[in-house]
């Protein structure tokens, strides 16, 4: 019997793919499930989850009692739009991520402080707050001390952030003097404030990640604290990986690497196969771990 379940997250209600996915992957995993936000249909492997997209950690916690088997060695996650390399299967994706039964993969961590862009998330990350009303969170997460160890572990630091990677620069187009002078001013005392996490967060890509049988549960746990107190996805998982995890791997530890389409360049890649999902599947890049992402909607 297989010891991975492929668990397929929908960040919005894409019924069509999911009997494109199951045909996609069956062949290669035995134990297949969609996460599918307000699913109504009738499918057996198909989970209904409750939660806003931002928040999709939330859906594997809801899922966790469906899809949940003690045969299970890891609990292997990719998004509906994740092209995982047709290699992969599940006699080799532990050879392949570089995984044993203690080991969970997520893609990379981002370090918040260490970061020389403007992230919109790491405002997100400042304004977390665990003490909000309607649900005693805190009690059901490792205390800051705690929770500082568990990143070091990690070799994963927490330090304060700088107003560079939270605001924009102002732009200083006044004809008034006194008021550009005032601006200014202020500009330059935020400029140098530091600005400190109220709980330790780290962020990382999220639409692939795997979890190990040992750690699934506490990951659950810790993601739905974190979906319920509104932490986005990008923040969520990581940080909830790293309070879990025994150990983890990441891409930057693997032969293959991840792709990820983020500009008209970016796509290029793809002209050859011209929207042909069984191009794309027989002639996959080699290097690639996965490419991400691909609408399914608009391949043949």
């Amino acid at each position: 019997m297989s010891k991975v379940a492929l668990i397929i997250i929908y960040n919005h209600q894409y019924n069509k793919n999911i009997e494109v996915l199951d045909k996609l992957y069956g062949d290669r995993f035995s134990n297949i499930f969609h996460l599918v936000p307000f699913y109504k249909g009738t499918k057996e492997n198909v989970i209904s989850v409750y939660e806003n997209s931002y928040y999709f950690q939330g859906y594997v916690s809801q899922g966790l009692s469906s899809f949940f088997k003690d045969e299970y060695v890891h609990y292997f996650f990719i998004g509906d739009d994740l092209l995982l390399n047709p290699k992969i299967n599940e006699s080799n994706y532990t050879e392949n991520l570089k995984l044993d039964k203690d080991t969970s993969f997520i893609p990379g961590f981002m370090s918040l402080h260490k970061l020389d862009f403007l992230w919109p998330h790491t405002k997100d990350a400042l304004n977390y707050n665990l003490s909000i009303d309607g649900i005693e969170a805190k009690s059901m997460l490792p205390n800051y001390e705690e929770a500082i160890l568990l990143f070091k572990k990690f070799n994963l630091e927490i330090d304060s952030l700088k107003f560079e990677q939270l605001f924009n620069r102002p732009l200083l187009r006044y004809n008034f003097k006194a008021l550009k002078r005032f601006i200014a001013y202020h500009y330059k005392k935020r400029l140098n404030k530091e600005y400190n996490l109220s709980y330790p967060i780290v962020g990382s890509y999220s639409d692939i990640f795997v979890v190990s049988s040992n750690t699934i549960k506490d990951f659950c746990l810790y993601s739905g604290v974190f979906s319920a107190t509104n932490m986005f996805v990008e923040l969520a998982i990581p940080t909830a990986m790293v309070l879990s995890a025994k150990k983890i791997v990441t891409e930057k530890d693997l032969d293959l690497q991840g792709i990820a389409l983020w500009s008209m360049e970016d796509y290029k890649i793809l002209d050859k196969y011209n929207y042909n999902l069984n191009g794309l599947q027989n002639d996959f890049p080699e290097k690639y771990l996965y490419i991400h992402p691909i609408k399914l909607s608009k391949w043949k």
